[in-house]
């Protein structure tokens, strides 16, 4: 499989969106930000679903909606149920990635293929910006690093050459916790570059400096050690991966989405396709108790990415 295949197309406008085929389903996470509620408006569907917190979902905007109430992490029940509850079967099916939780976002994609669902677009609307530039914070309270319900394979206990894989973002905290939990594997940094927007590419370098202590320095004395694939694109971004791994040996595999969404769901596509959870391969996230949502403004590219998910056998 040459994940650089796969078609993904990018949209300058809102109103390009309404030349998108009609889906069955549009599966979006609400979050009171432009570029989480406008894009949805504009596209074709025969039924939204709404994934909603208690806090959220008495909000107008989602009056006449179907809403699915969900806590502030960990939703795996909630999901299947929602998926059990609709035919997916010969569906048209559009999950907006925009204002979902990594973890949940992962798991849902993990959840469909598992019923059978082998083709899916994915939506990503990219900000112009974040607020606080490279200050921003994205979570908070952190409590513990989880393998992904559903992405988590069967390890052996020999990990004298255990790989981390780290998709960098902003919060070098979580890369911290991520890295101490792994304490003796390879560290491997991937960073978005091309960023989604000018000069996201120093910011994140910056922010990630601040974990050195738990990485070690030979991630940042020579850069040249770590990957890079676009922050934009999951299909080239789960062809790096798998390259790399094809050329440096390991025992146990772990990668942790800690960049942006279409990086997170480059790392699920390889897991998928290589099917990490009958293997020594787990994606793994660091969980925390508050996510900090309003953090972006404006509305950039939007993109369309069209996501092949394997038979299951």
């Amino acid at each position: 499989m040459n994940f650089t295949y796969l078609y993904k197309h990018s949209y300058s406008s809102l109103d390009e969106l309404s030349s998108i085929e009609e889906y069955d389903y549009y599966i979006s996470s609400f979050i009171n930000s432009e570029r989480v509620i406008v894009p949805p408006t504009k596209i074709k569907t025969k039924k939204n679903i709404w994934i909603v917190t208690k806090e959220e979902e008495n909000n107008k905007f989602l009056e006449g909606y179907c809403k699915i109430i969900i806590d502030s992490d960990e939703n795996y029940d909630i999901m299947m149920e929602m998926v059990n509850n609709i035919d997916v079967n010969d569906k048209e099916i559009c999950i907006d990635a925009t204002g979902f939780l990594i973890p949940d976002l992962l798991f849902l994609i993990r959840y469909l293929n598992s019923k059978g669902v082998n083709h899916l677009d994915i939506i990503y609307t990219e900000p112009l910006k974040y607020k606080k530039a490279e200050d921003t914070q994205f979570s908070d309270n952190f409590y513990e690093v989880k393998q992904i319900y559903g992405m988590s394979g069967t390890h052996i206990s020999k990990m004298d050459n255990d790989m981390l894989i780290i998709a960098a973002g902003y919060d070098h905290s979580r890369i911290v916790d991520v890295a101490n939990k792994k304490k003796t594997a390879k560290k491997v940094l991937l960073y978005g570059f091309p960023s989604i927007s000018p000069g996201m590419f120093q910011e994140n370098v910056y922010r990630a400096f601040g974990a050195e202590p738990a990485l070690g320095s030979e991630c940042f004395r020579d850069m040249d050690m770590n990957i890079y694939a676009p922050a934009y694109d999951p299909f080239v971004t789960a062809q790096i991966i798998k390259e790399y791994v094809q050329n440096n040996p390991y025992t146990n595999l772990y990668l942790a989405p800690l960049s942006s969404k279409p990086q997170a769901l480059g790392l699920a596509l390889f897991f998928l396709w290589e099917k990490g959870y009958q293997k020594n391969i787990s994606i793994i996230y660091p969980m925390c108790k508050n996510y900090l949502t309003d953090n972006s403004e404006g509305i950039a590219r939007i993109w369309k990415y069209s996501f092949i998910l394997p038979p299951q056998s």
